[in-house]
């Protein structure tokens, strides 16, 4: 993707499906991309899952699917050292649908009604720590999230933090000028890749891979940091020192999940 046209992008990312489709250069769906959510729902300890889940999986869920806010991811960590958090990915056709989520739960009966014993939780009892959040807008690259097969999987949340604007934006134009493919053609199937709009640690992107384990996932990594496309891209000037953190964790869905 070239630079104009991805500095154009950027600027209407807020402006809505219109002006994004402008942007793009066509009215076609396909080519508008959509936002996604990332909740994080920190918790003390496991014992706080049960609530959480029955609430995401009874109450919110059934009226987000409601609104049309489809799919909706839910996992909890893997691997060494996973904490007890639950995370969610929403996944928003528009930066209209996100501003007018909230209120739409607030107004569903059927949400409140089977939300109750989450919503209405005491003081000294709370459901969750905090609940932290991300919006992000999907790279041109890759517009759409798609969605993994059904079966055994493992997810890897990627962040890419950057020291500057302009170097973050310079690791998107590398993911859309040819980084994207790479991932699955080493066995790392995308699942969204999404630039920061809002939320902690900006500038950052994430994005999201799926494979059937832990292993395959390591196999994966292995032969994309050998990849000729890959190392060719690397070694390019223009994307030089482009990220300056990268943290990673790997996700299990739950039997609820919707990716």
């Amino acid at each position: 993707m070239k630079r104009r046209s991805f500095l154009q992008t950027s600027t209407v990312a807020l402006a809505g499906t219109g002006a994004l489709a402008q942007a793009f250069g066509s009215s076609s769906e396909s080519s508008v991309p959509e936002y996604y959510e990332m909740r994080t729902y920190r918790l003390k300890t496991k014992e706080k899952q049960p609530l959480v889940s029955e609430y995401l999986r009874d109450a919110a869920i059934p009226a987000w699917e409601r609104m049309g806010i489809s799919p909706v991811g839910v996992f909890t960590e893997i691997g060494d050292n996973p904490g007890p958090s639950i995370h969610v990915l929403l996944t928003y056709s528009s930066i209209e649908q996100f501003a007018g989520a909230r209120l739409a739960l607030e107004n569903d009966g059927k949400y409140l009604s089977a939300g109750k014993a989450y919503l209405d939780v005491a003081a000294d009892a709370p459901a969750f720590v905090r609940l932290e959040s991300s919006l992000m807008v999907a790279f041109a690259g890759m517009p759409k999230l798609e969605l993994p097969k059904r079966g055994p999987r493992v997810l890897e949340l990627r962040t890419y933090e950057s020291y500057s604007e302009a170097k973050a934006r310079r690791k998107i134009e590398m993911f859309n000028d040819g980084e994207i493919p790479i991932f699955g053609n080493v066995g790392l199937s995308p699942v969204f890749f999404g630039e920061t709009l809002i939320g902690p640690q900006v500038p950052n992107l994430k994005y999201m891979l799926v494979t059937s384990d832990l292993e395959s996932n390591e196999a994966g990594w292995k032969k994309f940091l050998v990849n000729d496309d890959w190392v060719k891209m690397r070694d390019l000037p223009q994307y030089a020192d482009t990220v300056s953190k990268i943290s990673k964790i790997y996700l299990s869905p739950t039997e609820y999940s919707r990716i």
